[in-house]
C-alpha cells in the first residue's frame, strides 16, 4: 500500500521549490498581519499612574461649608486599573469645631474605590491636642484604617499610646473621635510613670 501511495505522489506534477517558499512566506506574513499584537503579561511589579500630583492639599467640608478635615500629601498617584490612589507622606488633620484637634501622619497611604476609607501604613502617628482638661495624647502603630466621615480609626496591629505620665501597649484599637471613646482590643498593658 505504501508503494502505491508513493507511486501516485510521484505521478503528480511538481511545483517549483521557489513557488513553495514564496507561498510559505506569504502565509507567514498574512498570519502576522491578521493576529492581534501580543501584550506581555505584567508581573505587577511596575505600573504607571494615569495622573500624579505633588504637594496635595485637600479640605473636606460639611453641608454648611465648615471644614471637617484636611488631607495633605507630598505626592499622590492615581492608578486607573483598580481606581486606587496612593499617597506619599500623608497627613490628615481633623478640623471639626469644638473637638480636640487630631493629626495623623504616616509614610504611605491609600484610598480605594469610593475614597471613603484611608489606609495608612509605615510609622503611623496619631496626635491629639490637649483640650478640656485632657492631656496631649500620641498613638503609634504600623497600620491604620481611617473613616474620616465617621471620625473613626481602627487597627489590628500593635499600638502604643502615651498620654501624660501613662503609656499603654495593646494589640488592636478602635478610636471613635466623635464619641471621644478609645477601645483597646487585646494584650493591654498599662504603665504609669510618676516622674514624667
Amino acid at each position: 500500500m505504501i508503494k502505491q501511495l508513493t507511486a501516485r505522489l510521484n505521478g503528480l506534477p511538481k511545483l517549483p521549490l521557489a513557488l513553495l517558499v514564496l507561498l510559505a512566506a506569504a502565509t507567514f506574513w498574512l498570519d502576522k498581519v491578521v493576529r492581534p499584537p501580543v501584550v506581555a503579561e505584567s508581573s505587577g511589579s511596575h505600573r504607571d499612574p494615569d495622573y500624579m500630583l505633588e504637594g496635595l492639599s485637600v479640605i473636606r467640608t460639611d453641608q454648611d461649608g465648615v471644614a471637617r478635615y484636611k488631607l495633605f500629601a507630598k505626592k499622590m498617584l492615581h492608578y486607573s486599573d483598580d481606581n486606587s490612589t496612593h499617597l506619599e507622606q500623608p497627613r490628615l488633620v481633623n478640623a471639626t469645631p469644638g473637638k480636640s484637634a487630631v493629626q495623623i501622619k504616616a509614610d504611605q497611604g491609600e484610598l480605594t474605590g469610593g475614597n471613603d476609607d484611608v489606609y495608612l501604613s509605615g510609622n503611623v502617628t496619631l496626635s491629639r491636642n490637649a483640650n478640656n482638661g485632657s492631656n496631649k495624647a500620641t498613638m503609634v502603630t504600623s497600620s491604620l484604617r481611617i473613616t474620616p466621615d465617621d471620625d473613626i480609626a481602627r487597627t489590628d496591629k500593635a499600638v502604643t499610646i502615651t498620654e501624660g505620665n501613662t503609656t499603654i501597649h495593646a494589640v488592636g484599637m478602635e478610636l471613635d473621635n466623635r464619641a471621644n471613646v478609645t477601645r483597646l482590643l487585646s494584650q493591654v498593658k498599662v504603665s504609669h510613670d510618676k516622674k514624667r
